[in-house]
């Protein structure tokens, strides 16, 4: 008997459990299908899983094939003969292209994406929407996570599709130049592995995301954090520790980043052909073993932090708690006894009280997002690292074994860190070639600025406190004027401080003009063109905002704009002719190329080779930067003028 009630407890306690677990799977599986739908009408979503297959077929294939068929016998020289050109767009180097799209900053839409789902959750409030769902807090982060890895498994493979429609096309064009070694696909096996190989670094990178969405509990926050980590700090770690060895090599090693510059380089390097050489920080076993640390990890640590955070937000508590009234006669409005023999100051006119209204209560919300203070420091943080630290360990490691290969000058490194160079090493910072591009940077923080207030609906908030709605987008776009021009008067004082250091440190003969700060009137000039070219680029952020109604969307839009489309502009600029070339030197590109290049005494470089792109005068830059500033500040303010914002 009692070997029988044994026997039915043990039953009962496993029909239980299996209860519990078969419950615990339908919830993650509802989960899933929420997150995946959510994916699925989500714009910004969509574009972010879309920058890779377009970037690819962008800037490897058509901008690549423009190039090859535009190439002169003048240019072999520095860029090859288009015999050279060829193979690179042929089948034989598909996988070798696709899986090269994963590594530093081609990670950044994965985690950019898993900020802005996990981030979105909290900063919207939806997390408790979703939990009181019947699901467990695990169960529901399982079902996102899993959402997520769909999702960019489905962005990886419609990159290899992408990348094997153009070399197939290109290879049906070009077929009697074909050399029939570079016509043939690779195996199976081979596209098989390469498509794994970028699906572990995607999918590791998207959770590291969904980890920082879930720790900064606001997408815009995170996606500060992994734009900066994935375009800055993983970059510079790369290169500092292959020109230094040493601390940063062993720092730089141990970084997701040099994981994926190890797997992605395992195919061979485009145009080199399979099996050439290529850099690899560290060892295979160990680049799969850190990637999966680090997912699994992100996965533990976000699972802990759901588990043990209130997710009730404490902010809509305070708000619905009565607030104490206020007593006496203080508690009437604008009631103050004044001193004998004073009178109350003349009131500002409603236009202009509105206005500053707008622009103080503006500026309190920035103060207190950190994302906007991220986006401001970024530029300074950037130009810093980029054109000094960087610099100055290749001006130390100039006569070393790699500096002799790269073709690296001490002297002409150690001019670049002195005080008569820190205006050009400012303003290059807003250019296309430094880590982050400076004016997308200003875009962002427009777009976000901009379209926060229509996706959580806090316009209607700001429309019911009193001024117009002209009068409360001129505070707005005044108070993301302050904020652009604090970001690029930082960037300034930050080159003038370091350039300022180098030149008391520096130990190695110079001229007396190559020490001395330039003089006033070329430092008023330098810093107004960047207060123009952040207000302009400022301008077209706010509008996509305010257009798209998403902070998420127009941020998406801008990283589309800046990884896709702004590469390929940049590298067919030089191809540009006649009406073509004209329509380019209108738009804002070609004035940026002039503004970076307003004080600089020689060529810009890039790996040693000169940077030459088409720009316009300096007079016709700042006209049209102006004229972008104008036109798009007008925009959003007619938009929220003739909107219904009910």
């Amino acid at each position: 008997m009692a070997g029988e009630v044994a026997v039915g407890a043990h039953g009962l306690s496993s029909g239980r459990a299996g209860r519990g677990s078969a419950r615990s799977g339908s919830a993650v599986l509802a989960a899933y299908r929420a997150e995946l739908l959510v994916l699925r009408k989500w714009p910004a979503a969509r574009a972010l899983l879309l920058v890779t297959p377009v970037l690819v077929l962008a800037t490897d294939y058509v901008a690549e094939f423009i190039w090859y068929l535009t190439l002169t016998p003048s240019q072999y020289g520095d860029f090859g003969s288009p015999a050279q050109s060829l193979p690179s767009m042929l089948p034989s180097q598909f996988n070798i292209i696709s899986v090269s799209q994963f590594e530093l900053s081609g990670t950044a839409p994965f985690i950019v994406l898993g900020a802005i789902m996990a981030g979105s959750d909290w900063g919207r409030g939806t997390i408790r929407t979703a939990l009181l769902q019947a699901q467990g807090r695990a169960s529901a982060f399982c079902g996102q996570a899993l959402a997520l890895s769909t999702a960019v498994a489905a962005s990886v493979m419609a990159t290899f599709a992408v990348a094997a429609g153009a070399s197939f096309a290109i290879l049906a064009a070009e077929s009697h130049a074909a050399n029939p070694i570079a016509a043939a696909a690779p195996s199976v096996l081979v596209i098989a592995e390469s498509v794994g190989t970028a699906m572990l670094i995607a999918i590791s990178y998207g959770v590291l995301g969904l980890a920082l969405g879930a720790l900064c509990r606001s997408a815009a926050g995170a996606i500060s954090v992994a734009v900066v980590w994935t375009l800055i700090i993983e970059s510079n770690l790369y290169n500092l520790g292959l020109y230094t060895g040493g601390p940063l090599r062993t720092i730089g090693d141990l970084t997701p980043g040099a994981s994926a510059v190890t797997l992605s380089g395992l195919y061979g390097t485009p145009g080199g052909g399979a099996l050439s050489q290529n850099y690899e920080p560290v060892g295979i076993s160990e680049a799969v073993l850190t990637l999966l640390g680090y997912t699994v990890a992100a996965l533990v640590i976000t699972i802990l932090v759901l588990r043990r955070r209130d997710v009730a937000a404490g902010r809509l508590q305070r708000l619905s708690r009565p607030a104490a009234p206020r007593q006496g006669r203080r508690a009437l409005p604008g009631w103050r006894r004044l001193p004998a023999g004073m009178s109350r100051p003349a009131q500002a006119p409603a236009a202009t009280a509105g206005v500053l209204a707008s622009l103080r209560a503006e500026l309190l919300i920035m103060r207190r997002r950190p994302a906007i203070w991220g986006l401001i420091l970024v530029v300074p943080l950037d130009m810093l690292i980029d054109s000094y630290v960087t610099q100055f360990v290749l001006y130390r490691t100039a006569n070393g074994p790699i500096g002799q290969v790269q073709g690296l000058n001490q002297q002409t490194l150690l001019i670049s860190l002195m005080p008569s160079q820190y205006l050009t090493s400012a303003l290059t910072a807003f250019g296309s070639f430094s880590d982050i591009y400076g004016a997308a940077v200003f875009m962002l923080l427009g777009a976000l600025v901009g379209g926060s207030d229509w996706g959580r609906a806090t316009i209607k908030a700001a429309l019911l406190q009193g001024p117009g709605r002209l009068r409360t987008c001129l505070g707005q776009y005044l108070a993301i004027a302050i904020a652009l021009t604090a970001s690029v008067a930082l960037t300034f004082l930050a080159a003038a401080v370091a350039s300022g250091i180098f030149e008391l440190t520096s130990a190695g003969p110079l001229s007396v003009g190559q020490n001395a700060f330039p003089g006033p009137a070329h430092l008023a000039e330098a810093v107004a063109a960047g207060i123009i070219l952040s207000l302009a680029f400022g301008a077209i952020g706010l509008t996509l905002g305010v257009v798209l109604r998403s902070a998420g969307a127009a941020i998406g839009a801008v990283l589309l704009w800046e990884i896709v489309a702004e590469p390929a502009i940049q590298y067919l600029n030089t191809q540009f002719h006649g009406l073509v070339l004209r329509l380019y030197e209108i738009l804002p590109d070609a004035s940026v190329n002039t503004v970076v290049r307003l004080f600089s005494h020689s060529d810009l470089t890039i790996y040693g080779a000169p940077i030459i792109e088409p720009q316009v005068s300096p007079v016709l830059a700042i006209l049209i930067l102006i004229l972008y500033a104008v036109v798009f500040a007008t925009i959003p303010a007619v938009i929220t003028w003739r909107r219904d914002v009910l």
